[in-house]
């Protein structure tokens, strides 16, 4: 009768965990992002977390504060010097597209005639497809995006505001207390402190090198297609640069959406070199960039598939928006660890279940 008694009272505590847990998980869901984000620029930010410690004589709340201000800062001033260019370059290329008929005659009806003329293009169905009508709506539409997109991302600055407390104090307290936190959830964990070193480990390195690899990557990416795109003279360029960078976020296709596209129809329009030196540029240079700068910045610390973190990359932008594109691999590198554990443990029984 004790024995079924202290049953009952297992059973009922990890329901009452469970449902708490549950509770718990819904009223820090809408923190959630800037709590991961604030671990991984923990992990990060570790360096200029060390060079306060030795400025400050080793006061370990004095540099997490500094650190994480700094950190914050940074973030949201290259956000906002961000949202600046792409917002006076979109009302540039709308004011170019929609009133400006230099626009229409220099680029659009050129291109329309070059389809129009070409019994091959005519037959694929381009001369349908590229108008007059359709170049400018299309264009108007890119334009009237870019600016609703900065407009909307203003408008949220309240709650980027709020956000960014939350990952400041948060950056904070896992500067200066990271460790014991580490320490106490390995030790409520059952697994072994070797899986849970192994698991700790593949957090930290994904995400530097995500987190590096992906940032640097981006910015030569978005670099390199701005200033080809201004020396051959595709209008705003400097929108186009960004939309590079963000897209380079995509592995493997990334920023050709915008430059394969832009040398063909530099071609169509008869401007042969330009479109020659867009592709030649793109196929020889941009798009080599993940092959030789990635993995030389990443190195082998994801050690997965192209295709797996092609998914990854995608299916975190998904669900958690732009910074899915670091909790995406994340997750998925933490998934196959945990598989890679499982096929450890019980190694013996697997062989004998597949003898």
């Amino acid at each position: 009768m004790r024995m079924q008694l202290e049953k009952y009272n297992v059973y009922f505590f990890f329901i009452l965990l469970s449902g708490v847990s549950v509770l718990a998980f819904l009223v820090f869901r809408p923190f959630l992002v800037a709590i991961f984000l604030a671990a991984i620029l923990s992990v990060m930010f570790q360096r200029p977390y060390r060079f306060f410690l030795k400025i400050t004589g080793g006061r370990e709340r004095l540099s997490a504060f500094a650190t994480s201000l700094a950190g914050v800062l940074l973030l949201a001033s290259l956000l906002a010097m961000l949202i600046g260019l792409i917002v006076s370059e979109a009302s540039g290329f709308y004011r170019t597209v929609a009133a400006d008929g230099n626009f229409m005659e220099r680029f659009v009806d050129p291109l329309v005639a070059r389809v129009n003329s070409n019994i091959l293009l005519e037959t694929l169905g381009l001369g349908e497809i590229i108008s007059r009508q359709s170049v400018t709506e299309a264009a108007s539409q890119l334009s009237q995006g870019l600016i609703s997109v900065a407009q909307s991302t203003y408008q949220g600055v309240a709650h980027f505001l709020f956000l960014s407390i939350v990952m400041f104090f948060t950056l904070y307290y896992m500067l200066v207390g990271g460790k014991d936190l580490v320490k106490r959830i390995m030790y409520l964990s059952p697994l072994k402190d070797a899986h849970e070193k192994l698991l700790i480990g593949k957090f930290i390195s994904i995400s530097r090198a995500t987190l590096k690899g992906t940032l640097v990557v981006g910015f030569v990416q978005g670099g390199i297609g701005g200033i080809l795109f201004a020396l051959v003279g595709v209008p705003s360029p400097a929108v186009w640069a960004v939309v590079m960078m963000f897209l380079s976020l995509i592995p493997m296709i990334g920023s050709s959406i915008i430059w394969f596209p832009a040398g063909i129809i530099m071609l169509l329009l008869g401007n042969v070199w330009q479109g020659l030196t867009i592709l030649a540029v793109g196929l020889g240079i941009i798009s080599l960039i993940d092959n030789f700068l990635r993995p030389e910045l990443v190195g082998k610390d994801t050690q997965m598939h192209p295709l797996v973190v092609f998914f990854a990359t995608l299916g975190g932008i998904s669900l958690f928006g732009f910074l899915g594109f670091i909790i995406g691999p994340i997750i998925v590198a933490l998934f196959l660890t945990l598989w890679d554990i499982y096929a450890l443990e019980f190694k013996k029984q697997l062989e004998r279940f597949n003898a």
